[in-house]
């Protein structure tokens, strides 16, 4: 058997991610500054998405993996 992207699944029982708890994403906070009128210039906080790393966008970890 083979995931979405065609990657073998692991056969056993699996971990989840302890790095993004399984939503296959991590949310990437940026801080903007906008200015809103010609007085004021205010700062916003943004989350841009990026891939989890740990788990390569899976969301899982092959076999039982305590968290450390």
């Amino acid at each position: 058997m083979t995931d979405e992207t065609g990657r073998p699944l692991a056969h056993g029982p699996n971990t989840l991610c302890f790095t993004c708890g399984g939503m296959r994403k991590l949310s990437n906070p940026r801080i903007y500054v906008v200015q809103a009128t010609e007085q004021t210039e205010t700062g916003m906080t943004m989350a841009e998405w990026r891939t989890c790393p740990q788990c390569d966008g899976s969301g899982m970890l092959p076999g039982i993996q305590p968290p450390v």
